[in-house]
């Protein structure tokens, strides 16, 4: 059996991230016939060091070699790499890209599709408006073929054929990432890097994606899984490096790794008892049905580009409900909540009643945002690059993506507080953009919870989390549930996830299915 070839060594690397040296004097070296995987909590440095090793981010001492180069034609190692996180969705959107604009109808009409984003011109980056002469040589004409194949066979695979003819911002957060993970593999690199890969997917694309990874390793590709460790690695994953709050690295094959974990060597703190949806009992139903009715949506139809969202939609909610939502990916979970947030104009040519008036009868969206709190993967795409942290929080109290008002003495004696609950004070001055995806939806969760809103809505807001974080938010939940009357929606994939206060549930099935299964 031959000896494993040295793929990519560091030697004495330091990476540095706002001015504060992450790593120093790092050496690491991963064999050609290895796969690792990169865990530890939010806020360690998993990404940045990611972003090193792709090319994203210079390291500020010693060398990186790459040395799977060694024999190849004179290219650099950023063509060879694929790196797919969560920042790839805001650089796919844009920057001139609003919140409000996936639900505005012809907005996007000349921005390029999915199908472009996965064609080998889009992949590839070659000019849409260079007009070539084709060169049909034999080599040419098989690299085609061999590219729609592959192609095809990633779209069946991942389900995306229903999405090929939406543009990117008409996209879900799970149908977001999905994109991205099958762009990455129809760039065929030699190295794979995946940030978080399975979270925002729903339970059957989570297993579709881990079953097509354990097969890619067996192949040429090498491939790094980066997570918080919540998430069990694919069976292909051989050594593992584990970097904890210090920064500090343990690095050994993978049930070395697992030994260690199950001993509690690199523990990162208890794991959070998730809720069960419980409904509750008749005569407490009756008295819960004299509450004040916060939303009502009846016989709700939702339509983009020919293709049903939603079909004949109903649900109510009352004042001091907490409700679970569920569903796949692109069941129509989003376009809903929109409905509920007042960002839809669909609503108007449907019967809905938010907060005591119907859409449609004079009201202005500021009045419908003013009772809510909302967290999601959507919102914390769209903040203006220059927003610190506790400028994030601050905008809560005024609705608004970016602050624009100056807080009140008061108001910034509650953002300071909410930042200290959720153990982020020493994030308030860093730029939101420099946040971990983590970090950032700690972040959006204190912004949500800082007016005390009627109405609180949650998007997947563990997304991202290590296992302190996810049971800080649920516990945050659980405690503004136990101390108010605030009502609930919360969106998850995962059981383990629900608070213990959430009681009732509502599940949506794909979009020409969907009327909703409420209980």
């Amino acid at each position: 059996m031959p000896t494993p070839k040295p793929f990519i060594s560091f030697k004495n690397v330091t990476v540095r991230l706002d001015g504060h040296v992450l790593f120093k004097n790092l050496n690491w070296e991963i064999k050609d016939d290895q796969q690792w995987a990169v865990i530890g909590p939010n806020g360690s440095g998993k990404s940045a060091l990611m972003k090193v090793l792709a090319g994203i981010l210079p390291a500020v001492k010693g060398h990186i070699s790459y040395r799977f180069l060694e024999g190849v034609a004179r290219t650099s190692a950023h063509e060879h790499i694929a790196y797919v996180s969560f920042e790839d969705q805001k650089s796919a959107l844009g920057p001139e890209a609003y919140l409000q604009d996936r639900w505005n109808i012809g907005l996007s009409e000349e921005a390029p599709t999915v199908s472009d984003f996965l064609s080998e011109r889009g992949i590839h980056h070659r000019d849409s408006f260079l007009v070539e002469i084709p060169i049909l040589s034999s080599k040419t004409k098989y690299r085609d073929a061999e590219f729609s194949i592959k192609r095809r066979k990633i779209i069946q695979e991942f389900g995306l054929e229903p999405l090929l003819r939406r543009t990117h911002i008409e996209l879900s957060n799970g149908e977001r990432r999905k994109v991205s993970i099958a762009r990455a593999l129809l760039k065929s690199p030699m190295l794979l890097i995946l940030d978080n890969p399975f979270e925002g997917l729903d339970v059957r694309f989570r297993a579709t994606l881990r079953k097509n990874l354990e097969t890619l390793m067996k192949g040429t590709m090498r491939v790094i899984i980066v997570g918080t460790g919540r998430e069990a690695s694919p069976r292909g994953i051989t050594h593992v490096i584990h970097i904890n709050y210090n920064h500090e690295i343990s690095t050994g094959t993978r049930r070395e790794m697992l030994k260690k974990q199950r001993a509690g060597k690199f523990a990162e703190g208890g794991s959070a008892s998730g809720g069960k949806v419980k409904e509750t009992g008749a005569r407490k139903s009756i008295k819960k049905n004299m509450r004040p009715i916060l939303v009502r949506i009846k016989n709700v139809n939702i339509t983009y580009n020919q293709v049903p969202i939603l079909r004949k939609l109903n649900w109510t909610i009352r004042e001091g409900e907490k409700w679970a939502l569920f569903g796949p990916n692109g069941a129509g979970k989003t376009t809903l909540l929109s409905l509920v947030l007042g960002d839809n104009p669909q609503a108007y040519a449907n019967d809905i009643v938010l907060f005591g008036k119907k859409r449609g009868s004079g009201e202005s969206i500021w009045e419908i945002k003013r009772n809510i709190g909302w967290v999601s993967p959507e919102l914390q795409l769209y903040y203006p690059s220059d927003a610190t942290c506790f400028d994030v929080v601050c905008s809560g109290f005024f609705d608004t993506i970016g602050l624009y008002k100056k807080c009140s003495p008061t108001q910034q004696k509650t953002t300071h507080t909410w930042l200290k609950k959720l153990g982020l004070s020493g994030l308030a001055e860093i730029a939101f953009e420099d946040t971990s995806e983590g970090e950032g939806r700690l972040v959006l969760l204190a912004r949500a919870l800082v007016k005390n809103p009627a109405l609180l809505v949650l998007d997947e807001p563990c997304q991202g989390l290590d296992a302190n974080n996810r049971d800080r938010v649920i516990r945050a939940v659980d405690l503004v549930c136990k101390k108010s009357a605030t009502t609930v929606i919360y969106v998850t994939h995962r059981i383990d996830e629900l608070p213990q206060s959430i009681t009732k549930k509502l599940t949506l099935k794909k979009p020409w299915k969907n009327r909703g299964k409420r209980q």
